[in-house]
């Protein structure tokens, strides 16, 4: 199989490329495991590769020709994880609908012509849903997005179950709650608050947390979003149900568990103190406490079981980065 991977630099881009070329294997269109036997990987920023299945292009998929050179190039799948993200798509609202729509009706409409259609697996985003939600969100709650990136993901879901109507591709969108652990640097963004609360323990830091110790948020790790975006790849189309899009199911945590976890893990007690932040507290009492799924449980899609195997995660990563 010829597997392509936008936004493949990316946080969530490297896991899923390293756990592709771990699995070496995917289920095709016909329903037969087959190797990958090459594995594009497309971004502005890659990080050094010695594997000789990888086939590199350093090119900003909103360029005019970018979309057209992944279709050339004939994938069997694509991953299309290339996005501007929630805090520089406010800043920078029109080239945020340039990354997150435009080059993704582009690079549909370039693998359209393709004999056999492409699967085009998408990461979608908790951010589809806003306004007053329920302390637990399903698949099928209506989408009110209160952000640029919330509804670019919304119209993302549209554009991909329309095109897989009419055969152009096989889409399928996998909506992610808050991942953990981005590595570094920090961000601007209220989700990397809470990764730098593991960031710092785990390096020995002094740790404030913005938050209540009773705050609760979902949160899935890297790992399991690698590995369930594979699993929805693989899922066949009878057991989708013709679905093209479901959430992640997340794990609920509060930060007294987050601290919890970090001082079993790291003996750091006594070094993590909570200074809660109102401002913060107001935005993430706006996000869902539960973020679950009616279908994923059918193609083996599960929350992390415990944050501490999060944090474990995350430092065993640390020597791939």
């Amino acid at each position: 199989m010829r597997v392509a991977v936008t936004g493949a630099g990316g946080f969530i881009g490297t896991e899923l490329t390293r756990t592709l070329l771990r699995d070496g294997r995917l289920i095709d269109f016909h329903g037969r495991e087959k190797s990958i036997e090459q594995l594009l990987l497309v971004d502005t920023h890659l990080p050094p590769q010695s594997d000789p299945r990888i086939v590199p292009l350093r090119q900003d998929l909103s360029e005019a020709d970018a979309t057209c050179a992944v279709a050339a190039w004939k994938p069997d799948s694509v991953f299309h994880l290339a996005a501007v993200l929630t805090t520089a798509a406010e800043r920078d609202p029109a080239r945020a609908l340039s990354v997150n729509v435009s080059a993704l009706a582009q690079l549909i409409e370039a693998l359209g012509g393709m004999q056999t259609p492409s699967r085009l697996i998408f990461p979608s985003s908790i951010a589809v849903f806003g306004g007053s939600l329920p302390d637990i969100v399903d698949d099928d709650l209506a989408q009110r997005p209160q952000t640029s990136y919330g509804t670019h993901k919304a119209i993302a879901e549209l554009m991909l179950a329309d095109a897989t109507r009419h055969g152009l591709i096989d889409g399928r969108a996998l909506r992610l709650p808050i991942v953990l652990v981005h590595p570094g640097p920090p961000t601007q963004s209220v989700s990397d608050r809470i990764a730098g609360i593991v960031r710092d323990a785990v390096a020995g830091r002094d740790v404030i947390v913005p938050l209540r110790q009773d705050t609760r948020v979902p949160v899935a790790s890297v790992q399991t979003v690698a590995t369930s975006l594979i699993a929805l790849h693989n899922a066949t189309r009878s057991t989708l149900g013709g679905l093209t899009a479901i959430n992640l199911p997340a794990l609920t945590v509060s930060m007294a568990d987050t601290v919890a976890a970090l001082r079993q893990i790291t003996g750091e007690a006594g070094r993590i103190q909570f200074s809660p932040q109102p401002e913060l507290e107001t935005i993430v009492a706006s996000w869902p406490k539960g973020f679950v799924s009616n279908h994923a449980h059918r193609i083996g899609i599960v929350p992390d079981a415990n944050f501490t195997r999060i944090v474990a995660h995350y430092i065993a990563g640390l020597k791939n980065v």
